[in-house]
C-alpha cells in the first residue's frame, strides 16, 4: 500500500502542475482581455468627448439642433391685422396669425422682450405687400422667410440654426 501511496501522490503531482498553468494562462488572458477593453473604452471616450472646443462661442456655432427633441414654438400675443398697397384701386387686408418655430427657449423668451418691435416690423413688411403678392403659395412661403428673416434681425441671432427662428408657420391667413 506504501507503492501505491508514492505513485498516487506523484501522479496527483504531475495533475496538479498540468492544471496550474492552465489557470494562470486563463487569468492572464481575463487580464489582457480587460485591459484591452479598458483601453478601448477610454480611447473611444477620449475621441468623442475629449476633443471639445476651449471657445463656448465656436462650440455653438457648430452646435446643430438636436432632432430627437420636440420642436420649441413661440407665438405673439395677437394676430397681425393690416392694409395691404393698392394696385387695382381696392383696399385690401392680410390678418395673420403665427407661430414660429425656434431653436431654443431663450430664443422664445427674446421673442416675448421684444414683441412691440417684432409687431411693428411684420406689420411693416405686410404692408409692403398688395394682395397680388400674396395669390400663390409661393409668395406666402416667401413672406414667411421674410418675417423669419426680420425677426432674426430684431433678436440678434447670430446663427438662427442655434439661436433664433427656424421658421415662420401660418396658423391664419385671412386675405380680403
Amino acid at each position: 500500500m506504501a507503492g501505491k501511496n508514492v505513485d498516487s501522490s506523484a501522479e496527483e503531482e504531475k495533475n496538479e502542475g498540468a492544471i496550474k498553468p492552465k489557470k494562470k494562462g486563463k487569468l492572464v488572458l481575463v487580464i489582457v482581455i480587460l485591459v484591452l477593453l479598458g483601453a478601448g473604452g477610454g480611447g473611444a471616450w477620449w475621441f468623442l468627448k475629449g476633443t471639445k472646443q476651449a471657445n463656448p462661442k465656436e462650440a455653438a456655432a457648430h452646435k446643430t439642433p438636436d432632432e430627437s427633441k420636440p420642436p420649441i414654438y413661440a407665438q405673439l400675443d395677437k394676430e397681425l391685422t393690416t392694409g395691404l398697397t393698392r394696385t387695382d384701386g381696392e383696399d385690401h387686408y392680410l390678418q395673420l396669425e403665427i407661430k414660429m418655430k425656434v431653436a431654443d427657449v431663450h430664443v422664445s423668451e427674446k421673442i416675448t422682450q421684444r414683441a412691440p418691435e417684432i409687431r411693428s416690423a411684420l406689420l411693416l413688411l405686410m404692408t409692403s405687400k398688395s394682395a397680388d403678392d400674396l395669390k400663390a403659395v409661393e409668395d406666402k412661403q416667401k413672406l414667411a422667410d421674410e418675417m423669419a428673416v426680420q425677426i432674426n434681425k430684431i433678436i440678434r441671432s447670430a446663427n438662427p440654426k442655434v439661436d433664433g427662428v427656424l421658421g415662420v408657420y401660418f396658423t391664419t391667413f385671412i386675405l380680403q
